[in-house]
């Protein structure tokens, strides 16, 4: 029962990670877009009169064309056009520069709010089993993951779903639930437009939510029952 408390406990800590990872990496886009994005032309809409909403021609100008002879055309006639800027594709050096900082920040995010608990957990199980007061159990650590690794198994059964054309939306099921690896999602699914577009490749490769966050669970509740800590391991031997 302390195990299930444990992982429930673990569970909210991830939803936690899910929303803020979102923020994070929204943030990100938003501002490497600001900053790097150009606007290359503008859509037109062209009118029958200014009192009227009757719609006689739409057409896309783009600023390396040149001067918009159609426009001039139009409003020499009489009609009224209306414009509005578009910004060439997010893609390139900026796109994965954005993705690979977010990511990182993101997984930072994960390992300081999912399992690191359960490395003062595994410490304070060590004092307790050596006073005799508990059973030993080095695998909690992944027993308390498993809550978690359901949930994220049943996005992943989701995005199967999606995939076979069973259930609308898997996608977006699955990439909110897994968000703190929205960068590794952008790897794996590239920029398809649906579920269907992607290769079983792919959606074999997104389990490793699942996979990490038992792993990590284990991996971080082992360090903590040994009493090591990477960080100091790490720095004492740079010194």
């Amino acid at each position: 029962m302390s195990n299930i408390k444990l992982g429930f406990n673990i569970s909210g800590k991830y939803i936690l990670c899910v929303v803020m990872c979102f923020f994070v990496t929204f943030s990100f886009i938003a501002l490497f877009s600001m900053l790097t994005l150009e606007m290359i032309g503008y859509e037109a809409v062209v009118y029958v009169a200014d009192e009227s909403q009757e719609v006689i021609d739409t057409y896309n100008h783009y600023y390396s064309d040149g001067e918009d002879t159609k426009k001039a055309e139009y409003e020499a006639k009489g009609y009224k056009v209306s414009t509005r800027e578009f910004t060439g594709e997010f893609e390139g050096t900026p796109y994965v520069a954005c993705h690979i900082i977010s990511q990182t920040v993101c997984l930072i995010i994960f390992v300081m709010t999912v399992p690191n608990s359960l490395y003062k957990q595994g410490k304070t199980d060590a004092n307790t089993v050596s006073c005799g007061r508990m059973e030993e159990d080095k695998l909690r650590g992944l027993k308390a993951g498993v809550v978690t690794a359901v949930f994220n198994l049943a996005s992943w059964v989701a995005l199967v779903l999606g995939k076979l054309g069973l259930l609308a939306g898997g996608l977006q099921v699955y990439a909110f639930s897994n968000y703190y690896l929205y960068g590794y999602q952008q790897l794996i699914f590239g920029s398809q437009p649906s579920v269907s577009d992607i290769g079983w490749n792919s959606i074999v490769l997104a389990l490793l939510p699942a996979v990490l966050v038992l792993v990590l669970c284990w991996l971080t509740y082992l360090l903590g029952y040994k009493d090591i800590n990477l960080y100091e391991e790490t720095v004492y031997k740079k010194n």
